[in-house]
């Protein structure tokens, strides 16, 4: 269990709490997980199609917190379709359907990766961020 909550996914999670709601947010989404209870809310401000601001509040547990500070570290600058691009080879890769994860950073999240009750946990903010920003 200590190396599931590893100083890497503690300063993520430290991050994501640090988050504040972008003031005049383009797009916006909440999602839940009701299996445990988590949510995340995501603001975005979205300019010439890339994410300029991105914000988010998280009520839930260690690692989606963790999962909203990797995301508000790695998806600020992309696309809309990057970004279900990266969530999308995130899941495949904590999902163990991939053997490298489409950024360096995620593999942070190995611990998780056997614990499939949790992946849902880490992805969240992802998932979110997605139906903010939906690809058109």
């Amino acid at each position: 269990m200590d190396a599931l909550y590893q100083k890497q996914i503690l300063d993520y999670a430290h991050k994501s709490r640090a988050s504040v709601a972008v003031d005049q947010p383009t797009h916006s989404a909440t999602l839940d997980n009701p299996t445990c209870g988590d949510r995340v809310d995501v603001t975005v401000e979205m300019a010439a199609g890339h994410i300029e601001k991105i914000g988010m509040t998280v009520r839930g547990c260690a690692l989606c917190e963790a999962g909203a500070g990797l995301a508000l570290a790695c998806l600020p600058g992309r696309s809309e379709t990057d970004i279900l691009d990266l969530t999308e080879g995130f899941a495949a890769w904590i999902d163990g359907q991939t053997e490298q994860p489409p950024l360096p950073d995620m593999q942070h999240f190995t611990p998780v990766r056997e614990i499939r009750n949790r992946h849902k946990c880490v992805l969240l903010a992802f998932q979110a961020t997605v139906r903010a920003v939906p690809v058109k």
